[in-house]
């Protein structure tokens, strides 16, 4: 049995609770730091959902971990508040008025755009940002074209590190990713023409895993670090949502379960509910009309049928192969591991049409998360 380590603050009467293994987080960080480049750990969006502040204070004692990134200012600073002195990129671009707070709280700054590089200079003393060049994801960064007069008005900082995002690392073809990343050679050729030797990092998870080319100085790790990703990732997932068995009923064939009577018992049918939904981050659609083969739960090591609607607060699952005996209190497990069987973010997602990012993330604030075990031996 898992120790548990901390329980996130809030309301802990309902058994529903999301359990992070942080020793898997920190596993999964040791094997993408053996790829070669220094490893950025990625705990924006509230670690993906896992926790940011417990994620990232076992993530900054790791010595595999060159720094953590971020998308928002809030969430450097938030880390901050908690005590992580780690090396923090903020990678979002949405910088505000906070320049200066920003550089104040020892953030890093990913610039995209001359004006924040202006003002960056303004409020601070020649402080290190890194530089992100737009080589085909028209989002955010500095185009080629623009690139050389940028650098001509870049007196004001130190320009420590070049940047930019890959599009499609993780689809079926490779060219996109080749082409951005000889868009990106050129980009950092034209800051060494100019003496500058900056760090360089374009890989995400699926880039890093995929295209070793993209390695370079630095690989920035988010999806793999959770136990998802494309084939070769570390794999241990990460997180597990769980809760128990709160009533249970037997309907007749014929009797309908949940809003808009979507499914309707073939035969006699016991019907446990559990008290989470789609308020906690269960998708709803999961138990919609054309929704893969449908969501399952685990009970007892064995797959349980979702029937009809997903409710904002309740879950509804068939029992019948279990046998009377299933009880009150029960374990029940939406994600994660239960004996020899798992539910993986990626069987959810698909199930759901959505894609595997969205379910850690989307499980809600509502739900107390329990941190787990200590760090597990990296794997030889």
């Amino acid at each position: 049995m898992r120790r548990v380590e901390e329980i996130a603050t809030g309301p802990t009467v309902r058994p529903t609770r999301a359990e992070v293994d942080l020793g898997a987080i920190v596993a999964n960080a040791r094997d993408l730091a053996a790829l070669g480049a220094a490893l950025y750990a990625v705990v924006k969006a509230d670690a993906y959902g896992h926790g940011a502040v417990p994620v990232a204070r076992a993530l900054a004692a790791e010595p595999a971990v060159h720094g953590l990134m971020v998308s928002l200012v809030e969430e450097g600073l938030e880390l901050r508040h908690a005590g992580v002195r780690a090396p923090v990129l903020v990678m979002g671009g949405a910088f505000g008025s906070a320049h200066r707070e920003l550089l104040e709280a020892g953030l890093t700054p990913v610039v995209s755009d001359a004006a924040d590089l202006d003002a960056f200079a303004r409020a601070g003393t020649r402080p290190r940002v890194h530089l992100k060049v737009d080589t085909g994801m028209s989002r955010l960064g500095i185009s080629l074209a623009e690139l050389p007069a940028l650098l001509d008005r870049a007196g004001g900082v130190e320009l420590v590190g070049l940047a930019t995002h890959l599009a499609c690392a993780d689809g079926d073809d490779p060219a996109p990713t080749l082409l951005q990343l000889d868009r990106f050679a050129r980009a950092a050729d034209l800051l060494r023409a100019r003496g500058l030797t900056p760090e360089l990092h374009v890989a995400n998870s699926a880039g890093a895993l995929r295209f070793p080319a993209a390695r370079l100085s630095a690989i920035r790790a988010g999806i793999a670090l959770y136990g998802g990703g494309p084939a070769g990732a570390p794999g241990r997932p990460a997180l597990r949502l769980v809760t128990a068995i709160v009533q249970l009923r037997s309907i007749a064939a014929g009797d309908a379960v949940s809003y808009g009577a979507l499914y309707r018992a073939t035969r006699p049918t016991r019907v446990a509910t559990l008290p989470i939904g789609y308020a906690d981050g269960y998708p709803r659609r999961l138990s919609l009309p054309g929704a893969g083969a449908g969501a399952e739960v685990l009970v007892r090591g064995q797959r349980c049928p979702v029937l009809g609607a997903i409710c904002m607060d309740m879950t509804m699952v068939d029992v019948s192969a279990l046998g009377d005996d299933v009880g009150l209190g029960e374990e029940a497990v939406l994600l994660g591991a239960q004996g020899a069987e798992r539910i993986t973010m990626r069987e959810l997602a698909d199930r759901a049409g959505l894609i595997e990012y969205e379910i850690p993330c989307g499980v809600s604030k509502r739900v107390p998360r329990a941190f787990l075990g200590a760090p597990v031996e990296p794997r030889r």
